[in-house]
């Protein structure tokens, strides 16, 4: 056993099942620390998830590359919270999921969702990116970008729909929102219908949920790689007046999780892993120069120095092979 691990809380350690301990790939200490913070019972908490008829619902809806260590750090603390909010709170509550592009936000979301309806539960994520701008007003709305990318910039999503849904939302409990379909016109994207749900509550996820632009200016120089051309610099300042649009949305979130990379360079590799699978599964995806182009948007046009302290209350932190390495929140009690 690893040195950093042998000062762990004895009865902590005996409620974690045997045939996972070895599986965890972060701190026994800062789990421990983690579910209290979140205000589980530990016990309570590994005897709701080890329940056979539980069990058997989500490994049925888990993909078959879900590691335990997704599963135990993120997943089951995830939506043990979300299922205390349905019991607790009679209003309706908005969480922000954030995390780069490819990180797994996704697949989170839809295992959260399907896991809610198998369960009865009022829960719902819905993503940023289904409230992208038409087809034809997003290409006005990127021309000229130094990325030539179709979309995902701070600007390419219909912010007043996205405001007065989340407003509707929080007023009535109702909710109607675009859903958007990434490999429509040949992997431009373009809105693809509507939903409307009940929830009691919603998750909102997204690569830039909850970043804030910088307060100075001088900042806006990339400290990190890869060096930015002139042109880049120049329309940083751009996106960062697009992302002040954001700050009334990220007001409305009662809590946000952040899927943070150890790493932003972490999301190349991720993001071309994304789009070979939407490519097998719908046939149209980003490819070549234009998944290349949208790789360097994310490394570059928002300073990494947002991107990694993005105002969250839980911080998961996951490696290049994402991981869970190390799990961090605040009190919740």
């Amino acid at each position: 056993m690893p040195e950093n691990q042998l000062k762990f809380n004895n009865n902590f350690y005996s409620d974690i099942p045997s045939d996972i301990k070895d599986s965890f790939t972060f701190n026994f200490n800062s789990y421990e620390l983690f579910l209290k913070n979140l205000s589980f019972n530990q016990h309570s908490f590994f005897e709701e998830w080890l329940d056979l008829k539980r069990e058997s619902i989500c490994e049925k809806l888990f993909r078959k590359d879900i590691d335990l260590d997704w599963k135990w750090g993120l997943c089951f603390p995830f939506f043990s919270l979300l299922e205390r909010y349905v019991s607790s709170f009679s209003k309706p509550i908005i969480i922000g999921l954030s995390g780069l592009p490819g990180s797994g936000k996704s697949t989170l979301g839809e295992w959260i969702n399907n896991l809610a309806s198998s369960l009865n539960l009022e829960i719902k994520v819905i993503s940023l990116d289904d409230f992208y701008l038409p087809g034809l007003e997003m290409d006005i709305a990127m021309k000229g970008n130094p990325w030539n990318v179709p979309r995902g910039i701070p600007g390419s999503h219909s912010i007043e729909l996205l405001k007065n849904t989340l407003d509707s939302y929080n007023r009535s409990g109702k909710i109607k929102c675009p859903t958007f379909d990434k490999s429509l016109r040949d992997g431009l994207g373009d809105r693809s219908g509507w939903i409307e749900s009940r929830p009691k509550v919603l998750i909102l996820e997204g690569w830039f949920v909850g970043c804030e632009p910088l307060q100075s200016r001088s900042k806006l120089n990339n400290i990190y790689k890869p060096t930015l051309t002139q042109f880049e610099s120049e329309y940083r300042e751009v996106v960062q007046n697009r992302l002040r649009e954001y700050s009334d949305i990220w007001q409305m979130l009662c809590k946000t999780w952040h899927l943070k990379a150890t790493n932003i360079e972490n999301t190349i590799n991720w993001k071309k892993q994304q789009e070979n699978e939407m490519l097998m599964k719908k046939g149209s995806a980003l490819r070549g120069h234009k998944l290349t182009n949208f790789i360097r948007m994310i490394l570059t046009c928002i300073p990494q120095e947002s991107l990694s302290h993005i105002n969250s209350d839980t911080i998961v932190s996951i490696d290049q092979y994402r991981r869970v390495c190390n799990l961090v929140s605040n009190s919740y009690s």
